[in-house]
């Protein structure tokens, strides 16, 4: 407990239901803000389900003055992820909170006392689970519409992550065509010409073989990477 501050681990369906609404009331005033579908995020935080909780796992937290609930934070270990990088990292993700210091504080030590118990001594964020989705924080820009897996917050929240120690790591940027049709009309120029050189060939997806096709679309995106 912090200056009158409570920070419980979600166990329950209808915490874990607060804990998805909560962002309603940081973004009421917003005009830009793209409310997540409530049951996606339910998906999205289903240990049964989610393909994270495979190798990986995670807990929720809320923040609550009194009956109130005020902030909420997840914190993840990843294996995977640390063996690969030869780190020994945890993260936190799904970040929010009132514009308040002591509030932000004792929900990043809650996310970092749970990393502790498992062994790990740094933490990173906010990464939902991996970057896979949403990652990083906004600094800047914050007049535009959050587009797919794009990080969109409060300007405080960049001081309230400070306030608890933690600094910048890398940049992230987002860019916008100034003239799409026209940047449209030159990827198909350049498309048109790189299939005259090669021999790849271009299908429709096929449903009937739906596992076969996602395995093949997973070697292309690891490859990618």
């Amino acid at each position: 407990m912090v200056q009158d501050i409570t920070v419980t681990e979600v166990t329950t369906r209808a915490e874990r239901d607060a804990f998805i609404k909560f962002p309603w009331r940081i973004y009421a005033r917003d005009p830009v803000w793209v409310p997540p579908l409530i049951i996606e995020r339910r998906g999205f935080l289903d240990r049964k389900k989610h393909p994270f909780y495979q190798h990986g796992d995670a807990a929720l937290f809320l923040a609550r003055r009194g009956d109130d609930i005020v902030g909420r934070i997840m914190a993840s270990d990843d294996p995977n992820y640390n063996a690969l990088h030869q780190s020994n990292v945890g993260c936190f993700g799904l970040f929010e909170s009132i514009d308040d210091d002591a509030v932000a504080r004792a929900l990043f030590e809650a996310a970092a006392v749970w990393l502790r118990a498992r062994g790990r001594d740094q933490i990173m964020g906010p990464i939902d689970y991996s970057t896979n989705y949403v990652c990083a924080l906004l600094v800047d820009g914050f007049e535009h519409p959050p587009t797919i897996l794009t990080a969109h917050n409060p300007p405080y929240y960049e001081r309230l992550l400070q306030s608890w120690g933690l600094t910048k790591a890398i940049d992230f940027y987002a860019w916008w065509f100034s003239n799409p049709d026209r940047a449209c009309q030159r990827l198909r120029r350049l498309a048109r010409s790189i299939k005259d050189r090669q021999r790849a060939t271009i299908r429709p997806v096929n449903l009937s073989q739906l596992g076969a096709e996602s395995e093949r679309l997973r070697r292309i995106y690891n490859d990618a990477w």
